[in-house]
């Protein structure tokens, strides 16, 4: 059995071990930004990232010390990142438990590192990890440093998806005045753009589905006042304005909105609102969230496609 070792040269004092199996042995160096001597079968590597594949391959041709210790006797590549980053995306590529940073930040930049070095089935799976233990940001001023890391590396999946969190905050523009010392202008610009493009799918795709009748969910029920579509004009309403305030899209505000209706109902008799079924509004509901996450998705989409082809 073989192993990977961060080298006790290294610039820290703790020492890596990781056991790999079934490999002849380690052929290469990589040595990290901090002076980390990671020794490694290249093999994994050159496989993992064509990237890295031709600066090991370079490094190859290079002369080296045959009469030197390990690690000075093979060929060296040397690398801009940190050794902590580079483990972490080596426990990517070889056969060991895989492991991601603790830290959102550090997260993002193992990412942009997987990125940068083209290794697809490895970002692939750094991705499944970070969605399997639930890291994206839930909050408001954690989501706009992601973004801003998002947009600083080039990782447009994670922008998108780091958007979409910060769309159920009101993006009333003075509402981000204060926070460019945690987001530069022009990510903030970027995801202003995000914010228009969002609302105007979200617009053209509820109007559809309002037409519809919301796809025949909530259709011949009665009420003192209905649309063209025949729903509920205040639940028509609740529908429109999901268009311009998306980040009112809630389930409570569904009820509070009917509630509203109801308040101002009570003494008409021909309004049987209040008797709605529960599977009925269930029903309702989960064709409304199909349509925005549709949505969203369309926003995604489009924006990858763009990117793709620049």
């Amino acid at each position: 059995m073989s192993t990977i070792t961060l080298d006790a040269s290294s610039t820290t004092d703790h020492r890596l071990v990781i056991s790999l199996v079934d490999h002849s042995g380690a052929d290469i160096v990589l040595r990290s930004q901090d002076s980390h001597h990671i020794q490694v079968p290249k093999n994994y590597i050159v496989n993992s990232s064509p990237v890295l594949g031709e600066l090991i391959r370079k490094a190859s041709y290079s002369p080296y010390n045959a009469n030197a210790g390990v690690s000075e006797s093979l060929p060296m590549v040397q690398l801009p990142e940190t050794g902590e980053i580079l483990h972490f995306l080596l426990t990517f590529i070889f056969p060991v438990t895989p492991r991601i940073p603790s830290t959102p930040e550090e997260v993002m930049e193992l990412l942009s590192v997987a990125q940068k070095y083209q290794m697809g089935t490895a970002l692939a799976h750094i991705r499944a990890s970070v969605a399997q233990q639930n890291l994206s940001p839930t909050r408001l001023e954690p989501a706009l440093r992601i973004y801003a890391l998002a947009q600083r590396y080039g990782l447009r999946q994670e922008a998108l998806q780091t958007a979409r969190t910060i769309s159920k905050y009101p993006m009333a523009i003075e509402n981000f005045e204060d926070k460019l010392d945690i987001m530069p202008g022009a990510s903030l610009y970027e995801l202003w753009k995000y914010h228009e493009r969002v609302l105007a799918i979200l617009a053209s795709d509820l109007a559809e589905f309002r037409e519809s009748g919301a796809r025949g969910t909530i259709t011949d029920l009665e009420c003192t006042e209905l649309s063209s579509s025949n729903i509920p004009r205040w639940l028509d309403q609740y529908m429109e304005s999901m268009a311009i305030t998306p980040h009112l899209f809630d389930f409570a505000e569904l009820y509070i909105a009917m509630a509203h209706h109801l308040k101002n109902e009570t003494k008409k008799s021909s309004c049987k609102c209040a008797s709605i079924p529960s599977q009925t509004i269930r029903q309702f509901w989960e064709a409304l969230v199909s349509v925005v996450h549709g949505s969203f998705e369309k926003v995604i989409a489009v924006d990858i496609r763009s990117c793709l082809g620049r």
